[in-house]
This record gives C-alpha cells, sequence and structure tokens, in this order.
C-alpha cells in the first residue's frame, strides 16, 4: 500500500462527519484508524454502551435509540454485526449519506488485484488457513485477516509492497459490498444466520457480493456439489474454476486429485477429519494452483496442517474414549458433517445452544441414520426444539437403543455421555450458537476442553 493511495484514500473521509457504526472490535479498529489519519468530527453508534470510556473528542450514541445519530454524519463504517437493510440505514443511504466497511476500506488501499476472498457456510476458516499455509509453502507474500480475528485494515499496517491480502468473509462483511477483489473462492453453502437475514435468498445473495463484481482476468473457485455455492460460482465475469466431483480438483471417495497439475492427497495423509475438509482442501488447492503454488507444495502444507482450534479439534484420549471440541459448529449442516466425519465407532453428541432459528429437520434426519451414534445430550435453549425434531425423525425412538438426556450444564452433559460411551468418541458439535450458556463459541470450546482434561 503506498502513502499516495492511502492518502488518496482517507483525505475525503476525515474531513467529513463520520461515523463508527458498530463497537465491537472491529469498530474499535476502526476508530483508531480513522484518528490515526487525522480525523476530527467521529461519532461512535452502538445499542450498548462501552465499559471503558471513548477517546477525546469522540463523541458516542448509545441505547436503543442509537441509529439516530446517523443523522449527523455524512459517512458511516458499517461493522459486520450492523444490519443494513433498516429504516435508519436506509435513510442515511436515500439522503446521499456514504455507508462503507472495513472490507471496502481494504480493497481500496490494498488494490483489488492484491486480495483473495473466501466465504461460504461451512468451513471458510478452515479453507482460508490451509490457503495461507499453501502461500506460504509456495513463498508466496500475504497476510490472512478478516472474520478469522484480525480486522482488514490492522493487516493492511505491516502488509509488504506486493503482498496478497487473503480475507476470510462472512455473510455480514460482504452485505455492501460494491466492488469484487480479484481471487475469490466459495466454499459450501447453504443457510445460516436467519435470525439477521430475512430468508435464505438474502443469505446467499449477500454472499453472492465476493463474486458478483468480478471482472475478465479474475477468477472464483467454487464448489460444484452444493447448490448455494454452484449458483454463486456462476456470478461474474471471472474464469470460473469448479471443484467437487468434477472440475479442476476433483473429491474422488478419501482423496482430492488434479490431474493436470500431478497433485494427489489422501485425507488419511493429513491431520483433518471429514469428508467436509476434502472439500476445504479440494477449493484451497485450487486456489493455490491458480496463484502459482506448485503441487509439491500445496501436498507439503495440507499434511503439515494443524487443524483450527474449535474445529473438530481433537482434544485428548481418556479411559478409551476419544474427545473432539467442534464448538465452532454452530449451524445444523456443520454439526451433521463432524458426527458423520466420527461415526465409524460408537459416538456420543452434545448438541444445543441459543436459538438462531435454524431448521433442524435435516440434523435430525441425518442423525437418525446413523447406526452408532449411540448418546445425545442436549443443552441450552434450543434443547426442547431439538429434542422435537429428533423425535419427528425417529432418533429417539426405543428400538434405535439410543440414550439421551436434556442436561442444564455443560459438565452435566460430558457425565452423561461417558456413562453411555465407554469406547468410541464424545463430540461437541452444538448445531446452535453460545450465548446464555456461554459468551461466544470460544469461551464453549474451552470451557469443554476444560472439563475434558480434568477427567
Amino acid at each position: 500500500m503506498s502513502p499516495l493511495a492511502s492518502d488518496a484514500f482517507w483525505s475525503p473521509i476525515v474531513s467529513r462527519p463520520v461515523a463508527v457504526l458498530g463497537y465491537g472490535v472491529e469498530g474499535r479498529s476502526t476508530l483508531r484508524h480513522l484518528l490515526r489519519q487525522g480525523a476530527r468530527d467521529v461519532v461512535v453508534l452502538d445499542k450498548a454502551a462501552p465499559t471503558d470510556p471513548l477517546p477525546e473528542g469522540v463523541r458516542g450514541s448509545f441505547g436503543p435509540d442509537y441509529l439516530k445519530g446517523l443523522a449527523e454524519v455524512a459517512i458511516a463504517f458499517r461493522a459486520p454485526g450492523v444490519r443494513p437493510l433498516v429504516p435508519e440505514v436506509e435513510a442515511f443511504v436515500a439522503r446521499g449519506g456514504f455507508l462503507t466497511s472495513q472490507v471496502e476500506a481494504a480493497l481500496a488501499l490494498a488494490g483489488r488485484d492484491r486480495v483473495i476472498g473466501v466465504t461460504g457456510t461451512l468451513g471458510k476458516g478452515t479453507c482460508c488457513s490451509l490457503l495461507s499455509a499453501m502461500l506460504a509453502a509456495g513463498n508466496i507474500p500475504h497476510a490472512l485477516a478478516g472474520n478469522i480475528g484480525l480486522p482488514p485494515l490492522d493487516a493492511l499496517d505491516d502488509l509488504p509492497q506486493g503482498a496478497l491480502l487473503l480475507l476470510e468473509l462472512s455473510s455480514f462483511q460482504l452485505s455492501t459490498l460494491r466492488e469484487s477483489p480479484r481471487a475469490a473462492v466459495v466454499v459450501r453453502t447453504t443457510t445460516e444466520h436467519l435470525d439477521w437475514h430475512a430468508d435464505q435468498a438474502e443469505y446467499w445473495a449477500h454472499k453472492a457480493n465476493l463474486v458478483r463484481f468480478q471482472k475478465p482476468g479474475d477468477f472464483c473457485v467454487y464448489y460444484a456439489d452444493a447448490d448455494g455455492s454452484a449458483w454463486i460460482g456462476t456470478l461474474g465475469e471471472g474464469k470460473k474454476i469448479a471443484v467437487g466431483s468434477s472440475g479442476i480438483v476433483r473429491i474422488v471417495r478419501d482423496s482430492l486429485e488434479a490431474p493436470g497439475a500431478g497433485l494427489r492427497l489422501r485425507l488419511a495423509e493429513t491431520r483433518l477429519t471429514g469428508a467436509f475438509n476434502l472439500e476445504n482442501l479440494a477449493a484451497a488447492a485450487a486456489a493455490a494452483l491458480e496463484l502459482g503454488v506448485s503441487a509439491e507444495d500445496i501436498a507439503a502444507a495440507a499434511r503439515a496442517f494443524a487443524p483450527l482450534e474449535h474445529r473438530l479439534e481433537f482434544v485428548r484420549e481418556a479411559g478409551g474414549v476419544r474427545y473432539y471440541n467442534d464448538s465452532y459448529a454452530t449451524r445444523p449442516e456443520a454439526a451433521l458433517a463432524a458426527a458423520r466425519a466420527l461415526a465409524e465407532t460408537d459416538l456420543g453428541l452434545i448438541l444445543g445452544g441459543s436459538e438462531k432459528f435454524a431448521d433442524f429437520g435435516e440434523l435430525a434426519a441425518g442423525l437418525a441414520a446413523l447406526p452408532r451414534l449411540r448418546a445425545i445430550a442436549l443443552i441450552g435453549q434450543t434443547a426442547e426444539r431439538l429434542e422435537a425434531a429428533l423425535r419427528e425423525a425417529g432418533a429417539l425412538d426405543k428400538e434405535t437403543g439410543r440414550a439421551w438426556r436434556r442436561c442444564a450444564t455443560l459438565e452435566e452433559a460430558v457425565d452423561f455421555l461417558r456413562q453411555e460411551i465407554t469406547a468410541g468418541s464424545i463430540l461437541l458439535s452444538p448445531a446452535c450458537a453460545s450465548f446464555g450458556l456461554f459468551k461466544d463459541y470460544k469461551e464453549r470450546g474451552k470451557a469443554f476442553k476444560k472439563i475434558v482434561a480434568g477427567l
């Protein structure tokens, strides 16, 4: 990022009244960058007031009517959690207000040709991290940021000239995007966040902004065997690179292969588990090949890659039982994929959490079809609805011999499953968010690991 490009971007922004819309991790990062660039008229807008004071000279508008503060500004940096399709935000845009985000700022500052965006429902964090490992193995300088933890603008602080910016992007971050990066990867896309999005169509449409504005010379890797990914992959004018049962990188049983590049890799050669991780490997490998990484470096990176924390993470073996932490599985599809990955031995499963109004029908039917799923512990706000879905699918019929219990705590759930599973696996893969019992999925996963460590 050249100083000239930086000045050209920030000068018209910091000279006008600007709002930081949402004051979480990314909002705080945005405020730091605005102040560093010399902004003098800044207001922070959030439903919840922060516990710490705002920097000197920065105003705040908090509480139920916090969006009324948009009337005072010309520009608003929206944090991912703030839904743009609400009357106050739409009115701000209608009267000429400029709504932007850190992702749009990163595209402008780094240049879209240097940005790789990865999105989807199931596995985008793992795919992004795999691609980062492959780029590193191929000696391609880059930084990894976005939904995976580091705000995009913070990643630009130390990004070397010419290095790539690899971003994991949620539907929230893509909602208002008006420009697509040169390189895009779309992993399996199903349904998620229906407590935020109006419906599946809106969710897919927001995801599609990653690809929608691509130009000739750009490229999009997509998973062709899932409707959402396949539909998004058709958009834009970039080169289309399909992966799955056919395409440049094919999934054949428990392996992936790219005959044109001389790449063949069995899942068993890696430390990853589950068919869905083959999809992530295939998508990352296809993008890495397009970006100039050799097949040898791709395979070496995949073999050395350690699963991300809270994503089907092996914790330990105790008393003949293997414990897995998949707390990041906040969607029914993710929980079902994890259960299937461990279903060759006796399995105990912890399900439940806070309500996002997901449809549990497919999850329940899939679990009912796993004969070695021996016990299910239900926790959290969704326990009653999960039980109803499991009963309707026949997953809790007496004929199955499957044990189940509603549990008040995670500790009770582990204790119950330990009584039922004496050899095999116990899996935390909740299919739901964590709020109510825990602050977030990370706290839930760490609590599970602490319980398991003490067995």
